[in-house]
């Protein structure tokens, strides 16, 4: 079963423009890579409903039909996949299901955020300074040649839950003179604690992405600080505070949106091993079930 889904992955990378010889030995190069990495992310996946823990500051559960890969197999991957080296990476979430997404989860330290200004947020301020720092982030994209992005509208208006300290937003952000549901669209998810912060990151193909809002919100209210991390609780070391509208930028070193552009371009790579995990996955909760 694993070959026939290691030759789509090779069938979708032949499909790029100006795809050779040279390309097709690189594409089976990064495809045996891949092989390796998701094997190794097989054995180690923990499946929903349980728990994982997540640095030892806080607990996601995790719902049925989905996975957690902690590091570093979480990090192979994502390499394998083409993804940016994340130091900050502490897992992902993924589904075990026909699904087209991913969740990378990232812990955040040094950070306090003052939530007092979330009640006078006006959205359409918010998606016009989205759109005055995407288009000002243009020039350095077009520099390292990268796509530029445009802000269109919200996928998810920013919303802050003050009772969880949570925050959601998501923008429909295509590459300038594109479609909105071509290439990939993230939904930005932040769990606030006392000296920092969980960002998790719901990557998918844009024409599905509102499909998964739900299964976005439903993850990010499943993650739990423990006592002495939680937003409430006293501050033990030198923070820095820092306004909650930071979070909704997409020039802000914190966030995953810096990287969107190169999603963007390789979104034909990134759904062929989203269906690799999948199909694997699947397959070993089967293997599981029958022994």
């Amino acid at each position: 079963m694993f070959a026939r889904y290691l030759l789509a992955i090779a069938t979708l990378a032949f499909l790029l423009p100006g795809y050779g010889v040279a390309q097709e030995a690189e594409g089976l190069r990064k495809a045996q890579v891949l092989q390796q990495a998701v094997e190794a992310m097989q054995k180690v996946l923990l499946s929903g409903p349980s728990v994982a823990n997540l640095d030892n500051r806080a607990t996601l559960k995790l719902p049925q039909g989905t996975g957690f890969v902690r590091q570093p197999e979480a990090g192979a991957w994502a390499s394998a996949s083409g993804y940016p080296v994340d130091p900050k990476l502490l897992g992902m979430l993924v589904p075990t299901s026909e699904q087209n997404w991913v969740v990378f989860i990232d812990y955040r330290s040094g950070a306090r955020f003052d939530d007092a200004d979330a009640r006078g947020w006006n959205a359409d301020d918010l998606l016009a300074s989205l759109k005055t720092a995407t288009e000002e982030g243009n020039a350095a994209r077009q520099k390292r040649g990268e796509p530029q992005i445009e802000v269109q509208d919200w996928l998810v208006k920013p919303r802050y839950d003050e009772m969880q300290h949570t925050l959601i937003w998501g923008a429909i952000s295509p590459e300038k003179g594109g479609e909105a549901d071509e290439g990939t669209a993230n939904i930005h998810g932040y769990v606030l604690g006392n000296e920092g912060y969980f960002e998790l990151t719901l990557v998918s193909p844009a024409a599905e992405v509102p499909s998964y809002v739900p299964i976005a919100q439903s993850i990010l209210a499943s993650v739990q600080f423990s006592a002495g991390n939680r937003y409430q609780d006293p501050v033990k070391g030198q923070v820095e505070t820092r306004p909650l509208a930071n979070l909704i930028t997409a020039v802000s070193p914190d966030l995953r949106a810096k990287v969107l552009a190169y999603f963007k371009a390789n979104w034909l790579w990134l759904l062929a091993a989203l269906l690799v995990l999948t199909i694997l996955a699947g397959s070993g909760l089967r293997a599981l079930r029958r022994q």
